[in-house]
C-alpha cells in the first residue's frame, strides 16, 4: 500500500497490461518449445514493472517470496533456472550482430557489454565525445531504459544525483534504438 515514504507504491491493472503488451511483442517464432525462455521473459517483464519500483529490501523479498511461489504453480519449472542470472531482455543485440529485431534473453553479461562498449564508440564517432565507464548495473540500466523508450507512451523519471549518468545513459539509450 503507498505511504508517504513509498507513494509511488499505486499498482494497479496498467502494470498488468505493460507485462502482457511486452510479451504479445516478442517474436512468437523464437519462443515456440521454448517455454523456460519465456517463463524467463514473463519474469523479467513482471522485474521491470513491479520489482523496480520497490524501494526497501522487505518489499523486495516479499515480491520474490510471490514471484517463487507463483513459479511453483507450474511443476516444470524450476525458480532457479527462470530467475537465473542474467535475466535480463533485450532486442538491440540482436540487431547489432545483424539479425531481425528479436526480444531475446541477454547471455551473459560480458556480450552485452561489448555490444554497449560498440555502440558508445559509434556514438562518440557520430554525435560527441562521451566519456562513459560501462560497469554491469550502467548496462543493466541502459537496457531498462531501452525497453522503456521502445514501450508506446514509454516514459521514466531518472533520480540519481547530479554527475550520476542520468543523461549520458538516457543520451546513449536514445541513440542506441535510432
Amino acid at each position: 500500500m503507498p505511504t508517504a515514504r513509498k507513494f509511488h507504491y499505486q499498482f494497479n491493472m496498467r502494470d498488468f497490461s505493460k507485462i502482457i503488451s511486452k510479451v504479445m511483442q516478442a517474436e512468437a517464432s523464437v519462443y515456440r518449445g521454448n517455454t523456460i525462455g519465456f517463463a524467463r521473459m514473463w519474469a523479467h517483464e513482471c522485474h521491470r514493472t513491479y520489482l523496480d519500483r520497490l524501494i526497501t529490501p522487505e518489499d523486495c523479498s516479499k515480491y520474490m517470496e510471490f514471484m517463487t511461489n507463483a513459479c511453483k504453480e507450474f511443476p516444470d519449472f524450476k525458480p532457479e533456472a527462470i530467475f537465473a542470472e542474467p535475466l535480463i531482455f533485450t532486442n538491440f543485440i540482436s540487431v547489432s550482430k545483424g539479425h531481425e529485431a528479436a526480444y531475446l534473453n541477454v547471455k551473459d553479461m560480458d556480450d552485452l557489454k561489448s555490444v554497449l562498449e560498440n555502440k558508445l564508440a559509434e556514438y562518440n564517432e557520430n554525435v560527441a565525445t562521451m566519456d562513459l565507464v560501462l560497469f554491469s548495473i550502467a548496462c543493466e540500466h541502459i537496457t531498462r531504459i531501452c525497453r522503456i523508450i521502445e514501450s508506446p507512451f514509454g516514459n521514466a523519471l531518472l533520480v540519481g544525483v547530479g554527475g550520476s549518468g542520468k543523461q549520458s545513459l538516457g543520451k546513449l539509450s536514445a541513440f542506441i534504438l535510432q
